[in-house]
């Protein structure tokens, strides 16, 4: 990929370039893994040709010994941080100082930092964050005159119009006041204002708030509303499950929505894991630090409590954040199966064994993605060529899965669900069970694995919009029915781990609906694009843009349409630029959308003014995802 991405880096056009970022360059992770093949007697090995899962993972584990897979060996190379047991900021602190004391103090003394960041915030008309960082504090226990934080969080709702929950929070400031200990002057002063503000504030009516921008199928599937009911689903002979446009679909239109099933935070750049939360993949502008580990971040504190009461907890008992900071994205990746093991109680897993573990012979598409259970069959059912995978794989599979379980012994998992399962000698029947879920959950991630990107506006020309994959996950609905063509009619967006397809251009009825695999043909060369496609999907794509060998940008036609058709593009072309200066992304939207229906009905692929509309259509939308999430924030 590095040649490629030198290629890339040669046009002038800016969206098409990428960005190399320096990661570490050595992975214990890796050495690790390796060892313990070379220790079983290389890829090769008898071990490895045990066809049961279950057994060979048990042969594996057995023959290696306790200084093997073993994850300590990664650890040690993590430097400790312990958290400050001491408050070192005040009211002349910074903002930068009290974010950086924000993470690094210990839970029992943070309550003061997040009062003193409320009040920065506050002066800074941050309002929401404000009420937030008010809020910790008294969740903390922040026990000087907590009367006083709840008058600021009124006068903070009041900034936002919302006098409603200003009114609440200046009762709970009297409340609170008339059962504290201050002196009787001070507490008849302070009662005077607060009786002010609810007579003033309580029969004022609340500004209607900015409705929220939403991207979402204009009408959802009836079996599984993650897809627009234009879709249908159709098992095809060599193909497998197909969507195909049940009505015409207009470009700019919600194909499917589509929620992760084990997202993981792995940035290129590891310094980078502290600007997104954990939790919902979102950019951060204020971060609410993990209890117990100092490199992992939130963006709330829903989401702070949704991770450490499933997936975090145990990626905090092993450090897995330090690790990476230490480690190589490439070696870090291999906890991807473990974080969706460890979401949920080990129960779960044991209890539903053998809806899992048994491949399922539903012939009905698209399936119910509605309960827990249904979510993850449909997860384990987009196994489907696991004779195709190569004896390598299989190799790193099994011994990175004995690693995992072996990682697990570490951790609360197995006695969080009232299972007694050892931390040395043979492994149990309930790791086992892990095991090959694990293993199962390997196959699946191995061709089927989306990328998930971060996005956001450079602040030095806010037209211009940046985006970085941040990590990854599987999304059972955009993967199941989606084939891959080099020339797709949709595009992929994400606004944190919620991922969305867009059609990119007017899909008739009857037409596939298509997603992009690899990389787009203007991009790469079709015999690059094939060798890739097959090495790591594991098939042959066939699309018109690899058989017909479609050039790649720069030795594309560049036709000009005819002269009526060029100077109706060159107006909806203005209309892009008016609207995107004036941050009217609705409308540029609707302007390119026009612009691609003029371009579909009058010029014949390949052609570059195709591919450079495509590109800058694709640009609104991350554009659209950097203004939703900064309305979120």
């Amino acid at each position: 990929m590095e040649d490629l991405t030198d290629e890339l880096n040669k046009s002038k056009d800016n969206s098409r370039k990428f960005e190399h970022v320096k990661d570490n360059q050595k992975s214990i992770l890796r050495d690790i893994l390796n060892d313990a093949i070379d220790a079983l007697g290389g890829y090769h090995a008898d071990v490895f040709g045990i066809d049961d899962v279950g057994e060979r993972l048990v042969s594996i584990h057995n023959k290696l010994g306790a200084h093997n897979l073993n994850l300590e060996t990664a650890q040690k190379q993590c430097v400790k941080v312990e958290k400050i047991q001491e408050l070192v900021v005040n009211e002349n602190s910074s903002v930068r100082d009290l974010n950086i004391a924000v993470l690094m103090t210990h839970w029992d003394y943070i309550a003061p930092v997040y009062f003193l960041r409320g009040n920065a915030l506050m002066a800074a008309k941050r309002w929401t964050n404000a009420i937030n960082d008010y809020n910790m504090a008294i969740h903390h226990g922040y026990s000087d005159g907590i009367y006083k934080i709840h008058h600021k969080i009124g006068q903070c709702y009041v900034k936002k119009k919302q006098y409603q929950s200003a009114t609440k929070s200046f009762q709970a400031a009297l409340d609170n006041l008339n059962s504290s200990k201050v002196c009787k002057k001070v507490q008849a002063g302070f009662t005077k204002i607060l009786k002010e503000c609810i007579s003033k504030f309580s029969s004022k009516p609340e500004e209607a708030p900015k409705p929220q921008a939403n991207i979402a199928p204009q009408n959802g599937n009836k079996i599984d509303p993650r897809l627009s009911d234009s879709v249908e689903i159709i098992e095809e002979v060599g193909k497998g499950r197909t969507a195909f446009a049940k009505s015409n679909i207009g470009v700019g239109s919600i194909v499917s929505v589509d929620d992760c099933i084990g997202a993981h935070l792995n940035p290129d750049d590891p310094q980078k894991t502290m600007q997104y939360c954990l939790q919902c993949l979102q950019n951060l502008t204020v971060s609410y630090p993990c209890s117990g580990c100092p490199r992992v971040v939130f963006c709330s504190r829903e989401c702070q409590e949704l991770a450490e009461g499933s997936f975090h907890k145990y990626q905090c008992q092993l450090n897995l954040y330090g690790l990476r900071l230490k480690d190589t994205k490439d070696g870090c990746s291999i906890f991807n199966s473990l974080s969706i093991i460890v979401g949920k109680p080990a129960s779960f897993w044991i209890e539903n064994q053998n809806k899992f573990l048994v491949p399922n012979a539903a012939s009905d598409w698209p399936t119910a993605n509605n309960t827990e259970v249904e979510k993850i069959t449909n997860l384990f059912d987009m196994i489907t060529n696991e004779k195709d995978v190569s004896h390598n794989s299989h190799v790193r599979h099994a011994v990175i899965c004995v690693l995992l379980i072996r990682a697990i012994r570490k951790t609360t998992f197995f006695k969080d669900s009232d299972l007694k399962v050892e931390d040395s000698g043979s492994l149990s029947k309930e790791e086992l069970v892990i095991g090959k879920l694990m293993y199962r959950i390997r196959l699946v991630k191995d061709m089927n694995a989306h990328p998930i990107w971060g996005a956001e506006i450079d602040p030095k020309d806010r037209t211009q919009v940046g985006t970085e994959p941040i990590g990854g996950g599987l999304y059972t609905a955009i993967a199941s029915y989606f084939n891959s063509d080099c020339n797709p009619n949709t595009i992929r967006i994400n606004i944190g781990k919620k991922m969305f397809l867009v059609a990119s251009k007017n899909i008739r009825k009857g037409e596939e609906i298509t997603d992009n695999y690899c990389m787009h043909f203007s991009d790469m060369a079709a015999k690059a694009r094939k060798e890739w496609m097959e090495e790591t999907f594991l098939f042959s794509c066939e699309c018109q843009a690899c058989e017909d060998d479609w050039p790649t940008y720069n030795n594309m036609p560049t036709i000009r349409p005819t002269e009526k058709v060029a100077d109706k593009l060159v107006e909806l072309e203005m209309d892009n630029l008016t609207a995107l200066e004036q941050g009217n992304i609705e409308k540029a939207i609707l302007s390119h959308c026009k612009e691609i229906s003029l371009i579909q009905a009058n010029l014949s692929e390949p052609h570059q003014l195709s591919v450079t509309v495509r590109t800058s259509f694709q640009h609104c939308w991350w554009r659209k995802v950097s203004m939703i999430i900064q309305s979120m924030t």
